[in-house]
């Protein structure tokens, strides 16, 4: 099974500031996934990351494994 949604050693930012540090996993269709910690772990910038809200400067994501751009800093 390909997956849906592929972060892979991604990095994110918000200006300056390093939010993700190596952030690598993958969602197959048919399987749940949650994303889990306490406030300020960066489960928000996981999202965000995907929805280009937040920069990514490192790694690959891909959704239907079409690849974001990173935006080098």
């Amino acid at each position: 099974m390909s997956a849906i949604l592929q972060f892979d050693g991604v990095d994110s930012f918000y200006g300056n500031a390093h939010v993700l540090h190596g952030v690598s996993f993958s969602v197959s269709a048919g399987e749940s996934f949650a994303i889990l910690g306490r406030n300020g772990v960066g489960k928000t910038t996981v999202i965000n990351t995907f929805l280009g809200i937040a920069r990514h400067g490192k790694g690959t994501v891909a959704f239907h494994g079409v690849r974001q751009p990173a935006i080098r800093h």
